[in-house]
């Protein structure tokens, strides 16, 4: 007989981003539509033009999958009436309807339904409880993009929600409850174990992140071609493009081919081009001096969007190492007020027939918490909805939370690394950009930063794409993350599904999705046991049931990273699965390494809250809703507090250090920083890394106990911290 039981052989989990959504006002109601008012709901009717809707239209995103998100209006024109920068007015989404396109919300808009929309009456949902949407989505087959491998999992437990039941005694009708009425709902309880082969899910519990790869590279295997395009702010419309281009071979001894004469879309050709493998295509450099870069063409023969008042160049060293710097200026050929990011990149730039790149601009300047980035129609129309990726390289700074001795110690560059989701059109008045699967973490200002364009490949490391070799185990192109304590914590998004057979999506299904996670501690662990553990803790704002069986669940091997660059884009590289060992972790602590540790333990706590408030809802509510009453039982938000870390460790006593640390009362405060670095398994020097940086610590505890067996003293030390930093070296674009 057919099995009937949901089994844990057939059971599924994911996680996903959260990303806000806008459509621009445009004349004409093309956009967005003020349809009608009932009571105190407004209907809003979509228009078929905007990157997150198909023709009908249709939503990219499944039925009530945005009930309990909050809108604005901003920028308003016509709807000035509830433009939030002077009203403050803001709205909760109490139903969404894919197949009709349209969006009820609560309370009723002040402007009249009707009113035609303008172009500044931009409507915008915030991304928090948000999941990212799926940029194939149909009606019949419904997803978010919960694409992501959580990791090796032990254990892993869902938020269960659990209802505040009220019970009402009433005088005069008997000792039993007389009323049951359901209060608010809460959302904690939700935990993983995993074996760590990244710490991914450490940016979740820290909240800051930076990332920087080595770029975009054009790559041939045959001299004269180059495969899947070229990159992203080369010139190549029309036939041919005439200028004097260069290329020189990424990761070996100067072997610069300066005969490019032309470059041909059409065929992918760059006739004259002797170079294999990947290398740098950029415009040909004469030898200069001062802050100048002096190219051999004008700039604008051969560059498709470049910012004259300021941006990012590329170049490669004498070996072929990258290097960026900066430039304030561009008058035809030269290129003015050049400084490095990276050590000898004007240097290398002012050498004669070197290649050397201009990063595309950023015609507008980038708010922390955007979703999208001005690039221009030409280069956002280069971009791939949901296998592109966008770097930001920036020549600011931003200061981390630290006790260095000095605050430039602790000052990283503002690089930011994101899936893009969705390219701009024309009809939706959105052209020039291109939308980002997660907010940026950042400001940007237009002339300090440029972009490039990366994207994965499956077996190889084409065009600058991370990959792990078979053999050696050797990381290349590898990406490196950068993580620290920031004021605010990314939110996700968990999928977890069951069914009653091993086959296709049908009616035996039970799919749920918890919006709005934050994590609430993280514990890193490790002892002599084998893997380094991570252990997660988290809350959901928002639960959702798939009422029908038109979702369709990630199966995560079977449909989702089921090929080598899937599995990148997933987060579980092959050959990058191994989890980090006991035996590859070094820890140091005081100044010296702890030899005889048998473990240590790490832990983030954000001592999060989560938040009720009043308000009402209108509407009717049925068994098979999605969203009970509008999410209005469900937290509105959750809140970070206050962030603590905490650190111990046993080992076997050596000698009186351990004693005179906690009997002196030591502050390291600038001196001696905690240590931990995690290797994974390989002789190659570059190979898949992770450092964890503790500042400014104290001993609060160190248990010196005399052993009823007569075996060594073990020493069980407790440490406060301050500051924590983690960086990792990876082949994921995105944590």
């Amino acid at each position: 007989m057919a099995n009937t039981l949901y089994k844990g052989d057939l059971a599924e989990v994911s996680f996903g981003k959260e990303t806000g959504l806008r459509i621009d006002g445009k004349t004409s109601q093309a956009n967005w539509v003020h349809t009608s008012v009932s009571g105190n709901t407004s209907l809003l009717t979509l228009g078929a033009d905007e990157y997150w809707t198909t023709t009908g239209p249709d939503l990219k995103l499944p039925d009530n999958i945005l009930v309990g998100c909050t809108m604005r209006i901003e920028g308003g024109d016509a709807y000035s009436a509830d433009n939030f920068a002077t009203t403050k007015r803001t709205y909760y989404i109490t139903a969404n309807d894919t197949g009709a396109g349209t969006i009820t919300v609560q309370p009723a808009l002040l402007t009249a339904a009707g009113t035609a929309t303008k172009d500044n009456d931009n409507l915008v949902i915030d991304f928090y409880r948000c999941p990212t949407f799926e940029t194939s989505m149909t009606t019949s087959n419904q997803q978010v993009k919960t694409d992501q491998f959580i990791g090796l999992l032990n254990e892993f437990a869902i938020p269960e929600p659990e209802i505040d039941v009220r019970q009402q005694h009433i005088v005069g009708l008997g000792r039993d409850v007389n009323i049951l009425t359901s209060g608010r709902e809460t959302l904690s309880g939700g935990s993983m174990q995993l074996n760590a082969h990244t710490l991914r899910w450490m940016k979740y519990a820290l909240g800051g992140h930076s990332a920087k790869s080595q770029g975009e590279f054009a790559y041939s295997s045959v001299a004269g071609t180059a495969i899947g395009g070229f990159p992203l702010n080369i010139k190549a419309t029309g036939s041919s493009v005439s200028a004097t281009l260069a290329a020189q071979g990424y990761g070996v001894s100067d072997n610069t081919d300066n005969s490019i004469g032309a470059t041909d879309s059409s065929a992918l050709t760059m006739t004259g081009n002797s170079l294999t493998g990947n290398f740098l295509l950029g415009g040909m450099v004469a030898n200069d001096s001062g802050t100048d870069i002096t190219f051999d063409t004008a700039v604008a023969t051969w560059c498709e969007n470049a910012l004259t008042t300021g941006g990012i160049f590329k170049a490669l060293s004498a070996t072929g190492a990258v290097l960026y710097g900066s430039y304030t200026g561009i008058s035809s050929a030269t290129v003015s007020g050049c400084a490095d990011i990276d050590s000898g990149a004007l240097a290398r730039a002012q050498t004669d027939d070197k290649a050397v790149y201009l990063l595309a601009a950023v015609t507008d300047d980038i708010s922390a918490g955007d979703i999208r980035i001005k690039v221009g129609s030409a280069n956002a129309a280069k971009f791939t909805a949901g296998t592109s990726y966008v770097q930001i390289i920036d020549k600011d700074k931003h200061t981390i939370p630290g006790q260095d001795a000095a605050e430039t110690d602790r000052q990283i560059f503002k690089n930011e690394l994101r899936r893009v989701i969705a390219v701009g059109s024309a009809n939706g008045n959105d052209a020039d950009y291109i939308y980002v699967e997660e907010p940026l973490t950042f400001d940007h200002t237009s002339t300090s930063c440029g972009v490039e364009r990366l994207q994965y490949t499956g077996t190889s490391n084409q065009r600058g794409s991370p990959h792990i070799d078979a053999t050696s185990k050797e990381l290349q192109f590898g990406v490196t993350h950068t993580l620290f304590g920031h004021n605010v914590l990314p939110s996700f998004t968990v999928e977890q599904s069951f069914r009653q057979k091993d086959a296709d999506v049908d009616s035996k299904q039970l799919l749920r999705l918890y919006s709005g996670c934050k994590a609430t501690e993280a514990t890193i662990d490790a002892d002599s046991e084998g893997e380094v553990k991570l252990n997660l803790s988290y809350e959901a704002a928002r639960h959702y049931t798939a009422t029908t069986n038109t979702m369709k669940p990630h199966r995560m091997f079977d449909n989702t990273a089921e090929s080598a660059v899937n599995r990148k884009i997933s987060g579980i590289a092959v050959d990058g699965e191994k989890p980090y060992l006991f035996q590859d972790v070094n820890v140091e602590v005081f100044g010296r390494p702890v030899l005889r540790g048998t473990q240590f333990s790490l832990s983030v706590t954000n001592n999060l809250e989560s938040r009720w408030f009043i308000r009402g809802y209108e509407g009717t509510t049925v068994d098979n809703d999605q969203i009970q009453h509008g999410a209005t039982q469900l937290p509105l938000e959750i809140t970070e507090g206050k962030r603590e870390y905490s650190f111990s460790m046993q080992v076997m006593v050596e000698d009186e250090r351990l004693w005179d640390e906690l009997r002196t009362r030591k502050h390291h405060k600038n001196t001696n920083d905690i240590t931990i670095t995690m290797t994974k398994v390989g002789s190659n020097a570059t190979r898949e890394t992770a450092t964890i940086t503790l500042e400014d610590y104290t001993i609060t505890k160190s248990e010196h106990q005399v052993p009823s067996d007569k075996s060594p003293v073990m020493a069980d030390v407790e440490i406060v911290v301050r500051h924590m930093k983690v960086t990792e070296n990876s082949p994921y674009f995105i944590l």
